[in-house]
């Protein structure tokens, strides 16, 4: 009876084994309504097919579908995507958040880029780099350069109101440390382990625009098989099995990314 008192006292805490319970509760009742939906037809399930059907499509995905290389290959566009935004954002980003001319120069500029929108530049990437693989990385690359940037330009901006850090910044002035040291000593370790959240929270974005570049001349990953799935009415099942393929992947993605975190920056955790 206390149990219950808690789940449901308001800004109340329960233990680690109810709050699992009730998570388990959650999926269970997630799952028995999405059966229950299209079972009883107040959904057709040419539009919400059941999740027996979802699961037993897998098969088919695995068999005739070639699902491994799909997933391999969208999983390599995001990697590679991912590697090429952070490659390009980091430098940039410390230039214009550590040297005023360029910061003056280019900060609004920075400001506005985040409001592209990104579906509409295909074609401008498509005459750039072709139809290859090349064009779907490169895309990618872009949609998650664009929130990149100005993440870590605003994670510098952000130590002037944290007294910390700024406490810190000011040690390293007083202890007269070189441009180098300080950089290496304060403004990357400060300034990474609060950017690698914002790395973290892009995964989402980045598995929607992969699905938008792999429509870009159809050719492989899961992006594709959703286009090949929807452009035939009775794949329904399809779709919904890659969408769910996806919710995982980035699940997956995101604990890896986390434990990654934690690994390179335990400070942050102490």
């Amino acid at each position: 009876m206390q149990v219950l008192k808690d789940l449901f006292r308001f800004a109340g805490v329960v233990d680690k084994k109810t709050a699992t319970t009730v998570n388990i509760l959650g999926w269970v009742l997630l799952l028995f309504f999405w059966w229950l939906i299209p079972t009883i037809g107040w959904i057709k399930p040419t539009i919400l097919p059941s999740p027996i059907d979802v699961l037993l499509c897998f098969k088919t995905l695995f068999v005739e579908r070639n699902l491994l290389y799909n997933m391999g290959y969208s999983i390599s566009i995001n990697i590679g995507g991912y590697l090429q935004a952070m490659a390009i954002a980091l430098p940039l980003g410390f230039l214009i958040g550590l040297i005023p001319f360029f910061r003056h120069l280019v900060s609004k500029q920075i400001e506005a880029i985040r409001f592209t929108p990104l579906p509409a530049t295909t074609g401008i990437f498509m005459a750039i780099f072709g139809l290859g693989l090349g064009v779907k990385v490169e895309f990618l690359s872009f949609g998650i350069f664009v929130y990149l940037l100005p993440a870590i330009a605003q994670r510098i901006n952000d130590i002037e109101t944290d007294d910390h850090l700024k406490a810190l910044q000011q040690t390293m002035w007083t202890l007269n440390a070189s441009p180098w040291m300080t950089m290496k000593h304060f403004y990357i370790p400060s300034v990474l382990s609060r950017f690698s959240m914002d790395v973290i929270n892009l995964v989402a974005v980045s598995w929607t625009y992969i699905v938008i570049a792999e429509m870009i001349n159809a050719e492989g990953g899961l992006g594709s098989m959703i286009y090949m799935a929807t452009s035939r009415g009775s794949h329904v099942d399809q779709l919904y099995a890659v969408l769910l393929l996806i919710i995982f992947i980035g699940f997956v993605q995101d604990k890896l990314l986390k434990m990654l975190d934690r690994k390179l920056f335990k400070f942050k955790y102490a």
